[in-house]
């Protein structure tokens, strides 16, 4: 877990997962990126007070700057310290296209983690493809665990009137946008479309990092009928109380995976705005991919209205294929859950 709501979002949707398929009676939580795993930790914490480690999911295979290639903060040696048995479940492979990929570090740290894992797994939005290409190695691939926050809970959303949720990433804009007057066109271009759908919907701006917030708020300025969610009242603790926004939207416009995975998990249609491989691989993975667009396409405020327009004429068709998407969803993460409780119980 770290400083972003999606992060927080799967962490529901991991101990969702736990709690229905392993029989566990408590879960504690730490920051992957926060949190050292030293000889201290390791030995007094994690292997003295815990029967299994579970690492993931997210976008963890990233950071070429870190010390390990990636976020978890083990010195290679160390890993095999760890007695308890450990999981990678539903990692992302997250570097953008234009990064250098897995630094060499990177790739011997990951592949003793596999080594030494009882279970290790990627995520469903072609991390395993583009995992492969720097590693020569077999990997599961699995369901993004925040596909699952709404099993055993239920959420709330006090909005009455029908809105549309829209999802936008200010962090690493030189990844995202390639350069500012990249980004200004598509806030003016944003500006066209959320001034059409504000005729007929509230228009809502979901940021899940702090720097999305600005961004928010420079494609909403002077717009009527739309509004920045306050930020600090759901990070990061209270990530709870939003998620029943995506579940009453009428449809999201999302540019971060978790933006994309959190509506589908309840079966409302999204568009997803990529700036990233990861979103166009989960919406070619779920036979998505006619509601993906590139934010650097050309026209983009008329291709995306485009698509605007395809949602609202086949929204029935769109949720009936969402509701046929989580039950296989549901079905496949049963048999990886079921395969990694085998796996831990071989390896106890």
């Amino acid at each position: 877990m770290n400083h972003n709501l999606g992060d927080y979002a799967l962490g529901v949707g991991v101990k969702n997962l736990l709690r229905r398929y392993l029989p566990v009676e408590l879960i504690a939580d730490t920051n992957l990126q926060g949190q050292v795993f030293d000889e201290y930790f390791i030995d007094n914490v994690v292997n003295n007070k815990y029967d299994l480690l579970v690492i993931g999911g997210g976008g963890i295979i990233h950071g070429a700057h870190w010390p390990n290639g990636w976020f978890w903060l083990i010195k290679e040696r160390l890993i095999e310290r760890i007695k308890i048995p450990f999981v990678v479940y539903g990692a992302g492979y997250n570097y953008f296209e234009c990064e250098q990929g897995i630094p060499e570090i990177g790739k011997q740290h990951l592949l003793q983690t596999i080594k030494h894992s009882a279970f290790f797994s990627l995520r469903n939005d072609e991390s395993v493809t583009r995992f492969s290409k720097q590693l020569s190695v077999d990997v599961k691939e699995v369901p993004d665990p925040g596909f699952h926050i709404n099993m055993d809970r239920s959420y709330e959303c006090d909005e009455s009137e029908p809105f549309v949720l829209i999802q936008l990433a200010n962090d690493k804009p030189e990844h995202r946008f390639g350069n500012s007057e990249a980004q200004s066109l598509f806030v003016n271009e944003m500006r066209i479309v959320i001034e059409k759908l504000v005729k007929s919907y509230k228009v809502i701006l979901a940021p899940h990092v702090y720097d999305d917030i600005e961004l928010s708020e420079k494609v909403t300025q002077g717009i009527a009928n739309t509004e920045v969610w306050p930020f600090s009242d759901y990070a990061f603790d209270h990530i709870e109380d939003c998620l029943g926004f995506y579940q009453k939207a009428k449809f999201v416009l999302a540019m971060r995976g978790h933006g994309q995975i959190v509506p589908i998990a309840f079966d409302t249609p999204v568009i997803a705005l990529e700036n990233h491989p990861k979103h166009g691989g989960l919406m070619r993975k779920l036979d998505l991919y006619d509601y993906s667009l590139a934010i650097n396409s050309e026209q983009f405020s008329e291709q995306l209205w485009q698509k605007v327009s395809m949602l609202e004429e086949n929204y029935d068709e769109y949720v009936r294929k969402l509701r046929s998407i989580n039950d296989t969803l549901g079905d496949w993460s049963r048999h990886s859950m079921e395969e990694l409780h085998r796996a831990v119980a071989a390896k106890a």
